[in-house]
């Protein structure tokens, strides 16, 4: 006579799994994907940030290379430029300073601009050129800075993550009268680089900070603007809207 169907299965030893078994093993595994979870998610922002602080490293080495060509001098930077426009439209007349820097580096379109933590998703440039003092001392010139006049090597901004929503179009940021993505960067007139603490808010693109590059070339990650080891003025410490010509 057969033996009715039992659902259980059966071990090797002849024994089923019991209801409970199965419910303890699940809940095992349930556990052990909650805990692996978050140290997965910590694992890829940490990538993302190293591989984001590499990226800028690159940017500085090729800023460099384009100064020693340039009597020392970065790229000028000026107004809102579109990577590949013919100066019409939301396009500025001239290139922007990724496109004057391409051929030390890489084209304005690259991937290598593209923080990899930035939340914004397609063609983004996510990185700045400092240009709060050179503005400030030559105001009615397009913004350049010269290595030489650099003090604070190691504590200038010269660049780094662009979290400031007024250089993003209102897709992503906060700038209505464009529709394009600017590939001129820079933090002349508006900050760049803001954190979730400064007054009106910002970004915190890496763990609750940002990457910043540094004049002397080293990329460090900042919580918030740090007047011991960050300035936005070539000779003196100074905030960013506390800039000033001396």
């Amino acid at each position: 006579m057969n033996k009715p169907f039992s659902p259980r299965r059966r071990r090797r030893d002849g024994r089923a799994f019991s209801l409970i078994e199965v419910v303890v093993v699940i809940g095992i595994i349930a556990v052990l994907i909650g805990l692996l979870l978050p140290t997965t998610r910590i694992v890829r922002e940490r990538a993302k940030a190293v591989q984001c602080a590499s990226q800028l490293r690159s940017l500085g080495q090729a800023l460099f290379a384009y100064a020693a060509q340039h009597g020392g001098t970065l790229p000028v930077t000026s107004f809102w430029h579109v990577a590949g426009g013919d100066g019409t439209g939301d396009d500025a007349p001239g290139p922007g300073w990724t496109e004057q820097l391409a051929p030390w580096y890489a084209p304005p379109t690259s991937s290598v601009y593209d923080c990899p933590a930035f939340p914004a998703e397609g063609y983004r440039i996510h990185y700045f050129l400092s240009a709060r003092w050179a503005r400030i001392a030559n105001p009615f010139r397009p913004a350049t800075l010269s290595l030489a006049r650099i003090r604070t090597s190691s504590q200038f901004v010269l660049g780094g993550d662009c979290t400031g929503g007024m250089l993003y179009p209102i897709s992503f940021g906060q700038r209505a009268d464009f529709s394009t993505d600017d590939c001129d960067k820079d933090d002349a007139i508006d900050p760049c680089l803001t954190f979730p603490s400064d007054p009106g808010g910002g970004l915190a693109l890496h763990s609750g900070g940002n990457n910043v590059l540094f004049a002397d070339g080293h990329v460090d990650w900042k919580e918030k603007f740090d007047p011991q080891s960050m300035t936005f003025h070539p000779t003196h410490i100074q905030a960013w809207a506390d800039v000033t010509e001396e």
